[in-house]
């Protein structure tokens, strides 16, 4: 088994120590009482922040997220001000767009918390103890990031929910991820690898979760895909299955199942399109989640097929799954 695989084998058991400290996170997130809020990170985090933003903006809460580098670059000062409250969010707490962010702008710290998986980095040193909350992941060893992906959107998604003051429930999200673990995919791996071009369409939160997946593509299997919003790829993209590339339609049970629903009948004529799904659809190339998840939550597994292609895709290639070659886990160098 390789490095990476461990890593993600063990997102159940991660999940499991979360639940186990949930309350103490609501706790320490009823000490503030954002009405404007502001996410920044950067890859898995900034995806992590993506799909918090999903959540906070359904239930009508004003939330943003950008990636950390280009507010970094290209954000006044003055646009803080617009935010009563600031995530960073950070696994190590090193990354070196975080850490220029808060050198450029040190006022920001009053109004900021940080959501990581290293309670004594240097960021979080810099903030008081209330204003840092830990994610409970447990070491993470591989270039990739799976358990901290993971446990960080769950992470905000319990901040936010208390800010809504929505109770969220996360029991259950552990045999998901489990049944997702122990999927068949060689069928899917070898048609990806054969064709060499995959195209990934979600909606909602599928989306941050499909972003991560190119990420998780390029960084452990070197291999590159492309990625369309669902509405986005009605205009104009699907012509890319006229030019022999494999999709992979994420379709789970919410408000566009249906949509979905219509565009994997639309393209059912194909032997190019896969349907990652939790409804029960009839579909020639489809892997088949569990269901039963809420919606806010049905989203996750879908990573794990993700890490599993990944790591197979790797193997099969002859590159070491987990290990960079060029890249670092922790990033020093803008």
């Amino acid at each position: 088994m390789s490095i990476f695989a461990q890593d993600f084998s063990e997102q159940p058991k991660a999940v499991r120590e979360l639940i186990v400290h949930a309350e103490e996170i609501e706790r320490r997130a009823d000490l503030f009482k954002p009405k404007n809020l502001l996410i920044l990170g950067m890859g898995a985090s900034y995806y992590a922040g993506l799909y918090a933003t999903v959540y906070a903006n359904s239930a009508g809460f004003n939330c943003r997220c950008e990636e950390l580098s280009e507010v970094l670059w290209y954000w006044d000062e003055k646009n803080f001000d617009f935010y009563d409250t600031i995530v960073l969010v950070s696994q190590s707490g090193e990354t070196v767009e975080l850490k220029k962010l808060l050198e450029k702008y040190p006022k920001i710290k009053n109004k900021s918390i940080l959501v990581t998986n290293n309670l004594n980095s240097s960021v979080a040193r810099a903030l008081s103890q209330d204003r840092v909350f830990p994610i409970h992941a447990g070491q993470e060893r591989a270039m990739g990031s799976t358990k901290t992906f993971v446990n960080s959107i769950l992470t905000l998604l319990l901040i936010v929910s208390r800010w809504l003051g929505s109770p969220l429930n996360l029991e259950g999200l552990d045999e998901h991820l489990e049944y997702a673990l122990g999927l068949e995919l060689h069928e899917y791996m070898e048609s990806v690898a054969t064709n060499g071009q995959l195209v990934l369409v979600g909606r909602g939160f599928s989306v941050p979760i499909l972003r991560m997946a190119q990420l998780t593509l390029a960084e452990v299997a070197r291999f590159n895909s492309s990625f369309y919003s669902g509405g986005g790829f009605r205009h104009g993209a699907m012509e890319l299955l006229i030019g022999g590339a494999i999709a992979t339609l994420v379709h789970l049970e919410g408000k566009t199942e249906r949509v979905v629903g219509k565009m994997l009948q639309d393209l059912s004529g194909l032997d190019t399109v896969w349907a990652i799904t939790n409804v029960g659809v009839d579909s020639k190339r489809r892997i088949q989640l569990k269901s039963g998840l809420a919606e806010e939550l049905a989203a996750i597994p879908v990573i794990v097929v993700f890490q599993k292609l990944a790591d197979q895709l790797a193997q099969k290639r002859g590159y070491p799954s987990g290990v960079g070659m060029i890249a670092t886990k922790v990033t020093s160098e803008e």
